[in-house]
């Protein structure tokens, strides 16, 4: 049993145990390793299933990738994956396979779910990750705002759009080599 090893390490060692943690996994494949952290890079990285818990509850068990890709409920999206899960109110414009839904600014977007002709006209939740967005030329898009903030990391840069709404900015995970200049559509 690990009870949040690694949350008083520095972020090198942090790097360092988890590989010798999964190492040590490795060695020892006939035995159950059950590893408590808030850390959703150490649950993705060291985990075979997780159990994402919230206020005592399961909210979902799964493989990383089975969460990260197909997550039970709004909390599960927005908890696996950095940065969270981009969530905007929509409503269903045509169901069926596929269906369609329009959001923020009635942009309409046709995802691969089946849903029941009774759906038609119902409010629902439009999620897409940050790392699926990007910078779109001409009139063939789904979201415009401006860009609010960036954030260069190296590699990648998260750039942060007003799209309207004021609750949240939609996120978009872009090459770090991207030109965008913060105020620009």
């Amino acid at each position: 049993l690990f009870d949040e090893p690694l949350s008083n390490l520095d972020a090198a060692l942090r790097v360092a145990t988890r590989i010798e943690i999964a190492k040590l996994k490795e060695s020892m494949p006939n035995t159950t390793m059950i590893y408590v952290t808030h850390d959703q890079v150490e649950a993705m990285t060291l985990a075979d299933r997780i159990v994402v818990l919230k206020d005592g509850r399961v909210e979902q068990v799964g493989t990383p990738m089975e969460l990260y890709k197909r997550p039970g409920n709004l909390f599960v999206a927005q908890f696996i994956g950095s940065p969270a899960m981009n969530i905007l109110p929509a409503k269903i414009e045509k169901a069926g396979n596929p269906t369609v839904v329009s959001h923020v600014g009635d942009r309409k977007a046709t995802v691969p779910i089946a849903t029941p002709a009774s759906a038609n006209g119902a409010a629902v939740s439009f999620g897409v990750r940050p790392e699926d967005l990007a910078i779109a030329t001409g009139s063939d898009y789904l979201f415009e705002g401006k860009v609010d903030y960036i954030e260069q990391l190296g590699e990648v840069q998260l750039v942060y759009i007003d799209i309207g709404r004021a609750d949240l900015p939609l996120v978009a995970k872009l090459p770090g080599n991207v030109e965008v200049k913060r105020g620009e559509t």
